[in-house]
C-alpha cells in the first residue's frame, strides 16, 4: 500500500490540474480501499521492480528460452531494451512511470511519447528519463554511450532503411571534431513484455548531454519546432511576424518563461535579418560559432534535409562574455532521398534552402562567405565525406541491423503498407530495396555535387 501511495503522489504531481485524472485517481483509490488495500497495478503485465532479486516478469520471447528480462539482453546481434509503461500512457507530453531493463540492469524511469509525426504512427517514439541519479550506460556502442540522464528511442516507422538517422548524425560528427554530437546506436525494444521492434537509441539534447561535451550547464537551449524559426522578420508563409520568438521552444536556461525568456534568440534573429552585408560578415563570428552554421548549410545541401533547414534544429548559447551560438541537428528522417512522409526526392534536386532560411541566404549572397563555403564542401566530399565513406557506412549499418530490420518489417509491414498517409502509393520499398535505393541516391547525388562545385 505504501508503494501505491507513492505512485499516487507522483501521478498527482505529474498531472495536477486535470479533473478527469483526479476523478480517475479517486475512483481507483476507493476501489483499493474496498479490496483491502491490495494494489491494482496500472500496468498491463506484472511490472518488474528494480529489486535485484531476479523475480522480474518474463516477456514472450524470453519465456521460450527460460530467461528473465535481466538475462535476455541480445537479439539478432543487437542489444535488447525492455520498456515497461502503463497501458494508459497518454498522448500528451507528460511523463509517466516506467521501468527499463538493459544489459542486466534495471532502471526506474519516466517515459513519454515524443514527436509530432511519430505520435500518429502505430510504432511511436519515446523519451526515457532515468530517475534517482541513475544514468543509462552502453559502453560498447557509439564509441561509448554512457552517463545519459535521458535517451530517445527513435521509431524508424517512416524509414524503411532503418538507418537514415544514424547515417545523418554520424556524418555530422565526422564533418568536424568541434561539432556538438548526437550519438546513436540500434537496439531491439520489447514493450510491456512483447516484441515492439527495431529502434534507434539517441542522445536527448539537453543541458546534461551538452555539459558532457564541455558546454555550460547554465546555458540557454532553444529548439526550432516549426518553419517560422527562419531567422527572418517574416514567417514561413511570408507574413510579418508578431514576434521573433515564433517557431522556438525554450528547453533550458533562465528565465524559463515570461519577459526575457526568448530575448537572446530574438536578438540573434534580428542580427541575421537586419544587419547589412558588411556588418553581418564582420560580426557573425561574435554571435555564432561560424563553422557550426556554415556546416549546417553544407549538411542540408549534402543530405537534402528537406524538413530540418529551419525547424528540427537546436540552438545553444553559453553564459558569459565569450558566449556564441552553437547548432545541433535533429530529426533526420527526411533526408537522403525521401521526405518526412517517405515520398521520394530525386537526387538531382539541389536545393540551397535560401527561401526557407534567411541565415542560409545571408551566407550565400555574400561572395566573401559563399566561396570559402563551397570550397569547404568540395574538400569534404573528397575527403571525410567522400562517397565511398558514405557508402561504407550504409553497408556497415545495414549489415548490423539486417536480421532485426527484417523481423521488424515482418511485424510492422502490414501497418506500414496500410498507413493512411501513404497507403495509395505504389513505390513503397522494403528494407533490402530501400538500402539499395539509398546507395543509388548517394551515388547520383554526390556525382551532381561534384559537377556543381567544379
Amino acid at each position: 500500500m505504501a508503494r501505491f501511495g507513492a505512485w499516487m503522489k507522483d501521478r498527482g504531481r505529474a498531472r495536477r490540474g486535470s479533473p478527469h485524472v483526479a476523478l480517475a485517481l479517486l475512483v481507483l483509490a476507493l476501489g483499493l480501499a474496498a479490496s483491502g488495500c491490495r494494489p491494482q497495478s496500472p500496468w498491463g503485465p506484472p511490472v518488474p521492480e528494480c529489486t535485484g532479486t531476479g523475480d522480474a516478469a518474463r516477456e514472450d520471447a524470453a519465456r521460450e528460452h527460460g530467461q528473465a528480462p535481466r538475462a535476455y539482453v541480445e537479439e539478432d546481434g543487437l542489444p535488447v531494451l525492455h520498456l515497461y509503461v502503463a497501458d494508459s500512457l497518454p498522448d500528451d507530453d507528460e511523463y509517466q512511470a516506467a521501468r527499463v531493463f538493459y544489459r542486466g540492469r534495471c532502471y526506474a524511469a519516466r517515459a513519454r511519447y515524443r514527436g509530432a509525426t511519430s505520435k500518429v504512427f502505430p510504432k511511436r517514439s519515446f523519451t526515457l528519463d532515468f530517475l534517482g541519479g541513475q544514468t543509462f550506460d552502453e559502453p560498447l556502442l557509439a564509441a561509448g554511450f554512457t552517463g545519459r540522464r535521458k535517451v530517445v528511442l527513435i521509431s524508424p516507422f517512416n524509414d524503411n532503411s532503418y538507418l537514415r538517422a544514424r547515417l545523418g548524425f554520424t556524418l555530422w560528427s565526422r564533418m568536424s571534431p568541434g561539432h556538438l554530437e548526437v550519438k546513436t546506436f540500434s537496439a531491439v525494444v520489447y514493450l510491456n513484455g512483447r516484441y515492439h521492434g527495431l529502434y534507434t537509441v539517441a542522445d536527448h539534447v539537453d543541458r546534461h548531454s551538452l555539459s558532457a561535451q564541455g558546454m555550460d550547464v547554465q546555458g540557454e537551449l532553444f529548439k526550432a519546432v516549426d518553419s517560422d524559426a527562419n531567422f527572418s522578420w517574416r514567417d514561413a508563409s511570408g507574413r510579418p511576424k508578431a514576434s521573433l520568438r515564433l517557431g522556438y521552444e525554450k528547453k533550458e536556461g533562465d528565465p524559463e518563461e515570461g519577459d526575457g525568456a526568448y530575448a537572446s534568440i530574438e536578438q540573434l534573429t534580428a542580427f541575421v535579418a537586419d544587419s547589412h552585408a558588411e556588418r553581418f560578415r564582420a560580426e557573425r563570428g561574435a554571435w555564432m560559432q561560424v563553422e557550426d552554421y556554415e556546416d549546417w548549410w553544407i549538411f542540408a545541401h549534402l543530405a537534402a534535409l528537406s524538413d530540418s533547414v529551419t525547424k528540427n534544429a537546436y540552438h545553444f548559447r553559453a553564459q558569459g562574455q565569450a558566449r556564441r551560438w552553437r547548432y545541433i541537428p535533429w530529426d533526420l528522417d527526411a533526408s537522403f532521398g525521401q521526405n518526412w512522409d517517405t515520398t521520394r526526392q530525386a537526387p538531382d534536386v539541389m536545393d540551397s534552402f535560401t527561401e526557407e532560411n534567411r541565415l542560409f541566404a545571408r551566407m550565400l549572397e555574400d561572395p566573401a562567405i559563399r566561396q570559402p563555403l563551397r570550397e569547404r564542401l568540395h574538400t569534404l566530399i573528397h575527403t571525410t565525406l567522400h562517397r565511398d565513406v558514405v557508402q561504407g557506412l550504409i553497408d556497415t549499418y545495414a549489415a548490423e541491423v539486417d536480421r532485426a530490420a527484417r523481423k521488424d518489417e515482418a511485424h510492422w509491414g502490414e501497418a506500414y503498407r496500410h498507413f493512411p498517409r501513404w497507403n495509395q502509393r505504389t513505390d513503397i520499398l522494403g528494407f533490402e530495396e530501400e538500402v539499395r535505393y539509398l546507395h543509388d541516391w548517394v551515388d547520383a547525388h554526390w556525382a551532381l555535387l561534384e559537377e556543381e562545385l567544379r
